[in-house]
């Protein structure tokens, strides 16, 4: 899976092809049910996924 190559247009998250949903699962570190759950919430755009799924996570504790 870490062979899978970068999807043709990197701009818009394809969840048609299996290549694209392999790349786009291991850029982001999410299952696939994850990523159909990105899509659906934040749209096809990488950038938007990102923060949808960067939101749903919890970050480092603040430093004191």
């Amino acid at each position: 899976m870490h062979d899978t190559p970068p999807p043709a247009d990197r701009q818009r998250i394809d969840l048609t092809r299996e290549t694209d949903v392999a790349y786009w699962c291991r850029i982001f570190d999410v299952s696939i049910d994850e990523l159909r759950d990105a899509v659906q919430h934040a749209g096809h755009d990488p950038a938007q996924v990102q923060r949808h799924l960067g939101a749903k996570r919890p970050g480092p504790a603040p430093a004191r």
